[in-house]
C-alpha cells in the first residue's frame, strides 16, 4: 500500500510556533519577557513574539527577542536562528527557508533578588 493511501498528517501554525519558542527558551541571553518570569514565556504569551508561516513544506519563523546585557547579540541571534531551525525540521519534517531575529531590547542582567529589570532606567546615570 502507497503512502498516500494511508491518509495525510498535518501540522498546525501554532505546533510549529509552540516548536520555535521552546527552541529560543533554551538558548542562554534571551530575557523574560515579563518581570517575575523565569525564563522565555512559552504557550499564549509567547505568540506575540514568534510569527511562524506555512507554505507547503516551508517554514518561515519571526522571532522578536530581548536580550540580556552582556551576551553578544549577534551570536545570541545566531544561535536562535539554528535551534529553531534544526527543532523544526527534526520535529516535524518541514524544511525551514528563513528564521529573522528581530532584537527589539536590551535589558540588564537580573537583579539579585532574581526580579529582572526589564527597560533601561537613564534618570542619573551618566
Amino acid at each position: 500500500m502507497a503512502d498516500q493511501d494511508r491518509g495525510s498528517v498535518g501540522i498546525s501554525r501554532d505546533v510549529v510556533t509552540a516548536i520555535a519558542g521552546i527552541a529560543i527558551s533554551e538558548i542562554d541571553g534571551i530575557a523574560n519577557l515579563r518581570p517575575g518570569d523565569t525564563a522565555f514565556r512559552r504557550g499564549e504569551g509567547m505568540r506575540r513574539h514568534v510569527d511562524t508561516s506555512i507554505d507547503g513544506d516551508a517554514v518561515t519563523v519571526t522571532a522578536r527577542l530581548t536580550v540580556v546585557y552582556g551576551f553578544p547579540i549577534f551570536k545570541v541571534a545566531k544561535q536562535v536562528q539554528a535551534r529553531i531551525k534544526a527543532e523544526i525540521e527534526k520535529m516535524t519534517g518541514l524544511k525551514v527557508s528563513a528564521v529573522h531575529v528581530d532584537v527589539q531590547k536590551l535589558v540588564k542582567p537580573e537583579a539579585p533578588l532574581g526580579e529582572q529589570v526589564d527597560e533601561w532606567d537613564d534618570e542619573g546615570e551618566s
